[in-house]
């Protein structure tokens, strides 16, 4: 069992008080903490478990049980819960506490720590940067949606100890979230995707959803790097303008010119240019500039997406493999290019099935007006030679811009001029108002809820046709692609 922290060494991490209800002094002493625990139901002997409070529970109230488990102490934030025999830490705030012991280990280890937010396609970026890393290096990383203070904190602590590269994902609803989680990770690298309309309703404009995200480079380690979205101007120059002087600006971007004006104050750009339509995705060359030098990649690169965003997720994997030292020879280079070229979408993210009578795609995860007009361009293809069919849900969170943009996303969908279209949501009417704008003759279908799309879609769909599902995380349309894919497949 290896040791990860001494009583002691929480203690001062923490800023805790250490209790001991133990007449036992040489087990208080020799207490060896070998992992971090929230989850009595998943703990084991030697860790430490830390009593979480939430809005309808308190996890301190199992501190007891846990040790009984096989926890070696608890971190609570009141000395009645430590039983008798137990030995424990007081600390005001167990969250906080977690918080601070996750940013100690990650001193503790010689790994560097890349960070991503943005306001679409964090996720997807994410994991591309890890996959492209793990071929030369030991990379530990966020799984699922872990982003919040309690998830990226037990990401953190759950590094192996010869992690190399951790790969965290930041996620924020409103301000001071992000500020939050990048002063415990305090990232050497720092990557903004992109920033759109995604908690428009909670912060009113796209300033301020730009600054809420640009909170991210207030934990960056001294000469840190943030790696930023080049092709959003505004998001650019207010990177460029605010990041610190002990800082420096990588500038990624989608772009057939060499705007000399993007390497600005800017030491590295990786640029995608010489972007070719295949007939499943984009083949694209990429040209990195650097202060001393510039080279072009000597192998094309590929997606299976026709959307710029995903090229510009590849190029923010690629800078992060330049920066980690993986980009440096054609072996290196061939490698990374076979494992982007593997990738596929996981399930919600658009994956692609193709059962025995349609081919569905599943990016019902989320949705925003960014994410939704990428699905459509993308479906325009992926759906090529087949009868076109979407099921659609609602956008949330946009407040009182929620009208302007669900007519917004209706206008981009009725350009593709799908065959049929089954909306459901709050702002339907606003959706088919914007389509009707630019065809009238588009032919969608109206649905009370989630229940309805499935029957009014289950009576049209018929063998052979595409069916795109696309909402926000509450319609519940991944389980709804599930149910079609599984009728894709039945016999009769």
């Amino acid at each position: 069992m290896r040791q990860m922290f001494t009583l002691d060494e929480v203690k001062h991490a923490v800023n805790g008080e250490r209790v001991s209800k133990t007449i036992d002094r040489v087990n208080e002493t020799s207490v060896i903490i070998s992992g971090v625990s929230t989850d009595t139901r998943t703990i084991k002997p030697g860790d430490i478990f830390f009593g979480i409070r939430g809005d309808s529970f308190n996890g301190c109230e199992y501190a007891a049980k846990a040790l009984e488990d096989g926890a070696c102490c608890v971190v609570v934030d009141d000395e009645k819960y430590i039983p008798e025999g137990g030995i424990g830490i007081v600390v005001d705030n167990t969250v906080t506490a977690l918080g601070l012991l996750a940013r100690h280990y990650r001193f503790n280890l010689n790994a560097k720590v890349i960070a991503i937010t943005g306001s679409v396609g964090k996720t997807s970026t994410r994991n591309l940067i890890a996959a492209v890393l793990a071929t030369g290096r030991r990379v530990h990383s966020t799984k699922a949606n872990n982003n919040n203070e309690i998830g990226m904190s037990m990401t953190i602590l759950n590094a192996p100890e010869f992690t190399e590269v951790i790969v965290l994902e930041m996620g924020m609803r409103g301000f001071g979230e992000i500020s939050y989680l990048t002063k415990i990770a305090c990232p050497d690298i720092a990557v903004i995707t992109n920033i759109g309309y995604s908690h428009i309703g909670r912060l009113g404009s796209r300033d301020n959803i730009m600054k809420a995200k640009m909170e991210i480079t207030e934990g960056l380690t001294d000469g840190g790097i943030l790696a930023v979205n080049a092709d959003d101007i505004k998001l650019f120059e207010y990177a460029k303008k605010t990041l610190t002087i002990n800082n420096l600006i990588a500038a990624v971007t989608v772009d057939e010119d060499d705007n000399e004006s993007k390497t600005i104050n800017c030491p590295v750009l990786i640029r995608a240019h010489n972007l070719r339509s295949s007939g499943n995705g984009i083949d694209f060359d990429v040209h990195f500039k650097k202060v001393s030098s510039s080279a072009d990649s000597k192998l094309p690169f590929h997606v299976d997406s026709h959307s710029e965003h995903s090229v510009r997720n590849v190029l923010f994997a690629l800078f992060g493999a330049y920066m980690c030292g993986l980009y440096e020879t054609s072996e290196s280079q061939e490698a990374i290019r076979k494992v982007i070229a593997e990738q596929s979408a996981d399930s919600g993210r658009g994956a692609v099935t193709l059962t025995d009578k349609y081919l569905i795609v599943n990016d019902a995860y989320n949705a925003a007006p960014e994410s939704m007009g990428s699905a459509f361009r993308n479906f325009s293809y992926q759906a090529a030679g087949r009868r076109a069919v979407l099921a659609l849900g609602g956008m949330l969170e946009l407040g009182d811009f929620a009208t302007g943009l669900h007519e917004m996303v209706g206008k981009d969908c009725a350009q593709y001029h799908f065959d049929r279209i089954f909306v459901t949501g709050d702002n339907a009417d606003d959706f088919i108002r914007g389509a009707h704008m630019i065809d009238m003759g588009l032919s969608i279908v109206k649905c009370a809820n989630t229940e309805d799309v499935e029957r009014n879609l289950g009576e049209y769909v018929k063998p052979g046709d595409a069916i795109l599902f696309k909402a926000s995380h509450s319609f519940g349309f991944e389980k709804l692609a599930e149910r079609f894919i599984a009728r894709g497949n039945a016999k009769k």
